[in-house]
């Protein structure tokens, strides 16, 4: 938002804002804010250029200043409901909003509604409770675009799962539950010598979750030598004639150097930042990246007994 006009409006006004659901209070201890969601009317009217269905707004209450401050954009036709969880697993432990949006679908193949999750946390900044999207977060995928309908090719019917308060606070209690008892793995695997056959490592799979694995895997060297397929694929950025091309290889024994991915002081050092671009069953990819640069590297992750780094993408020029 470029600025905020000096004019008063309400958000009833037809002709510029409407409410997609009534303002929500949050708090954190004893500091609360009022969330707006503010829908845009001319949507329909613009052309060329995507418009969400509406904004997210907050104002902190009791103070002597007001400000309205932009959280994020919201991409739905309705909002079905607003709630709230705390997650309690150390590394994503806080209170979030989350925000549950419905659309309608309707084409040759279903016919129905698509629900997806937002989820905003909460935090404070300074002496006053923020919201706010963090862009790297990913979402989780069984709460996006899950579908409740009519399947249109066999006539029959789908049903989310996820489509209602409840449904979601105890699936994100679940995941939170495994988190803590993944994470309780791993330290009682990491206080376990690692053992060696001459030159080949060995070690307990640190754990069965991407993300526990992911954390140990980029800390100990001797993990990664322990779960890093060979011959290792590598897939490198060269400069082509008139475009970048990608050159194949495999490596393996003394040509694989470790570590292959910098641990969390390095990466601080370095200005890196580890993150998981995506995990679909058995197959994971974690992006390396320094933020704009052409420093890309994808990690290619899959899973049997363990999870095993099976190939590595520099996208670098």
């Amino acid at each position: 938002m470029a600025g905020l006009s000096t004019q008063p409006a309400s958000a009833s006004d037809p002709q510029t804002i409407g409410e997609l659901h009534p303002p929500v209070v949050a708090s954190l201890g004893d500091q609360k804010i009022t969330v707006f969601f503010l829908k845009n009317n001319l949507k329909d009217q613009v052309r060329d250029v995507h418009v969400p269905d509406a904004e997210i707004f907050y104002t902190p209450m009791n103070v002597v200043k007001p400000s309205l401050n932009y959280v994020w954009k919201v991409e739905g036709e309705q909002i079905a409901s607003v709630f709230f969880f705390e997650r309690k697993f150390p590394e994503r432990a806080g209170k979030s909003m989350f925000v549950l949006t419905k659309h309608k679908v309707l084409h040759e193949h279903f016919d129905g509604d698509s629900y997806s999750v937002l989820e905003l946390p909460l935090f404070k900044d300074g002496d006053h409770l923020a919201l706010q999207f963090f862009r790297g977060d990913l979402p989780d995928p069984e709460l996006q675009n899950c579908l409740d309908g009519i399947n249109r090719e066999d006539g029959l019917e789908v049903e989310c799962a996820y489509k209602d308060a409840a449904s979601i606070k105890k699936y994100l209690a679940d995941l939170d539950g495994r988190m803590i008892s993944d994470s309780k793995l791993e330290q009682g695997n990491r206080q376990k010598p690692l053992k060696t056959d001459g030159d080949k490592a060995s070690a307990a799979c640190p754990s069965p979750n991407f993300s526990t694995f992911l954390s140990a895997f980029s800390e100990r060297a001797a993990v990664q030598k322990a779960f890093v397929q060979q011959p290792l694929k590598m897939v490198t950025t060269v400069a082509g004639d008139p475009e970048p091309e990608m050159q194949k290889s495999s490596l393996s024994g003394d040509q694989l150097k470790f570590p292959i991915i910098p641990d969390a002081a390095k990466r601080e050092a370095q200005g890196l930042t580890l993150t998981i671009k995506e995990e679909q069953g058995d197959h994971a990819v974690a992006i390396l990246q320094k933020p704009d640069t052409d420093y890309v590297f994808e990690y290619r992750f899959v899973r049997g007994p363990c999870w095993r780094l099976e190939e590595v993408m520099d996208y670098s020029l």
